[in-house]
């Protein structure tokens, strides 16, 4: 009797976690265009905060240090911002005169009329477009998080250190909150750099192929980078389809070609890896959030899928409930061999007194009418 009524209490109080969690969840989505600047500007602050500390050992002022990073990351996110946006406007007047071209060359290479070419031509606008216009919310949305970036590093460099705030460094959650700042760090710094070199391949390929825009579409394989599995797909469409209104079907060919060598190979080959060795997130959890915060917060969800996944697990670590979980989620292997073998024998017990439970009320309810 005890042990029953003990685990109705346990799947009372997890269906009640469980409503709770999808409330929050339907509440970020909904709030999503006020958090995903604050996002941005946070992971932005991780990333460059040990900045003016370096600057600062070698003697320069701290408020110059301060000024420097500061003035470094809105020169680079606002030459990428004006670029990505006048390159936007000026394809957007030129769009009708490339679809035109696509048609002519659909009608060329297929047998289909020159009014099925023209419906599907008509039936491409929007969906170009849109595209046009979701780019567009993206860049406000990085030009809001640069406002705030300017108020958080501020904030984050004049913080007093947790001993002086009477804390001790070694407690567990400073050091996983430690951890996770370093883990985002590693993960963007990394990540930036590849994909810089990505997009910079991307756009000397894409000018020796004479494709129009070709720093727009390697500053978007740039972007792109950074959403697991599925960016690479995104930020060869546009390209290709340039290709093939510009030269035809064999010119879209190479670019693809190229693309999938170049995006491709990192993407499959050497982001899985960093994921693995360096964050302790399995490939499959990653595919998965990328769904999860994408379905959330749109595109911006999509590119920070991984900070936002290692933010959650190492808030759930810091309780005894969800632990197991975490554990059995990001390790491995041998490492935490009998950590994992725990967490799984603590979830098996989980699910077998909720099946238990689910079999034996109706019983129990009987017998005590």
């Amino acid at each position: 009797m005890d042990r029953v009524k003990g685990i109705e209490g346990r799947l009372v109080i997890s269906l009640v976690g469980m409503a709770a969690f999808f409330v929050i969840l339907f509440g970020i989505r909904d709030s999503a265009s006020i958090i995903n600047p604050i996002l941005l500007a946070l992971v932005i602050t991780i990333t460059v905060l040990p900045i003016p500390s370096r600057l600062t050992k070698r003697g320069m002022p701290g408020w110059l240090a301060l000024v420097l990073t500061i003035l470094m990351v809105v020169l680079i996110l606002g030459l990428v911002i004006a670029t990505v946006f006048f390159s936007i406007a000026q394809l957007s007047t030129s769009l009708p005169a490339y679809m035109s071209s696509a048609s002519q060359q659909a009608a060329s290479d297929t047998s289909a009329t020159t009014a099925q070419v023209e419906q599907i031509t008509v039936a491409m606008g929007p969906v170009m477009q849109g595209f046009l216009v979701n780019i567009t919310d993206l860049l406000v949305q990085f030009g809001l998080a640069l406002v705030i970036f300017f108020f958080m590093i501020s904030a984050a460099i004049s913080l007093p250190t947790p001993s002086r705030l009477g804390l001790d460094p070694d407690m567990p959650i400073i050091s996983r909150v430690t951890k996770l700042t370093e883990d985002v760090r590693k993960y963007m710094t990394v990540l930036t750099g590849v994909n810089f070199l990505v997009g910079l391949g991307d756009t000397v390929f894409l000018m020796i192929m004479g494709v129009d825009f070709a720093v727009l579409w390697g500053l978007l394989a740039w972007f792109m980078g950074y959403i697991p599995s599925v960016g690479f797909l995104i930020a060869l469409i546009p390209p290709v389809l340039m290709a093939y209104a510009q030269y035809g079907l064999q010119s879209a060919l190479i670019v693809l070609v190229g693309y999938i060598l170049i995006n491709g190979g990192v993407q499959n080959f050497y982001q899985p890896k960093v994921m693995g060795d360096r964050l302790r997130i399995s490939p499959v959890v990653v595919f998965v959030s990328l769904f999860v915060w994408g379905y959330l917060l749109g595109g911006i969800g999509a590119i920070l899928a991984v900070p936002m996944t290692l933010l959650v697990l190492i808030l759930l670590e810091n309780f005894e409930g969800t632990r197991p979980l975490v554990i059995l989620f990001r390790y491995t292997g041998e490492e935490k061999k009998e950590e994992r073998k725990a967490a799984k024998e603590y979830v098996q017990d989980w699910w077998g007194g909720i099946t238990h439970t689910l079999k034996s009320t109706p019983d129990h309810k009987l017998d005590r009418k």
